[in-house]
């Protein structure tokens, strides 16, 4: 229960989205979607998995060149295979959100720093470092390394902006 009142009050942070640049305090131009595969690992065991992911990228820069976004998204790390024997495990999966900074390295590429709260069968905190290679102003990709309570996860996305 207390996940859900959390995750209720997160989502009603978030105004409604106009299509029209200039009306309301969110540019639809600003947002983005993504998902990808991730190759995770707890206790001892692998899975790969997927997720999926919503954002948003604030107008505003820290130091005028490090960007901030906000990201949703579901995680589903599939059943895991353990190293000892023919056991599986159950998936760890649910909704997350996360606060993510990059700073640009070039023209096309970005280290990527992230920091959230997984609401899922995973529940704590999230932290996680990466790059992301710009193919142009609409598509990039993403590769990051994700440490949560008790699944860690090496991610390929690919995310495009509207």
């Amino acid at each position: 229960m207390k996940k859900i009142v959390l995750l209720v009050a997160l989502m009603s942070l978030v105004p409604v989205v106009h299509a029209e640049e200039g009306q309301g305090p969110i540019d639809a131009k600003r947002l983005y979607i993504g998902g990808g595969l991730g190759f995770n690992s707890a206790g001892g065991g692998s899975g790969q998995g997927f997720q999926f992911f919503g954002g948003y990228d604030f107008k505003f820069k820290i130091n005028e060149d490090i960007s901030s976004a906000l990201e949703i998204g579901y995680m589903d790390s599939s059943d895991f295979d353990y190293y000892y024997g023919s056991s599986k495990g159950d998936a760890a999966k649910g909704l997350w959100a996360a606060m993510v900074e990059s700073v640009p390295v070039s023209s096309k590429t970005d280290l990527l720093a992230r920091l959230g709260y997984d609401f899922g069968d995973d529940d704590g905190f999230m932290l996680g470092t990466g790059m992301q290679y710009k193919f142009d102003t609409k598509v990039a990709m993403r590769m990051e390394y994700v440490a949560r309570q008790h699944v860690n996860s090496l991610q390929v996305n690919v995310l495009v902006k509207f």
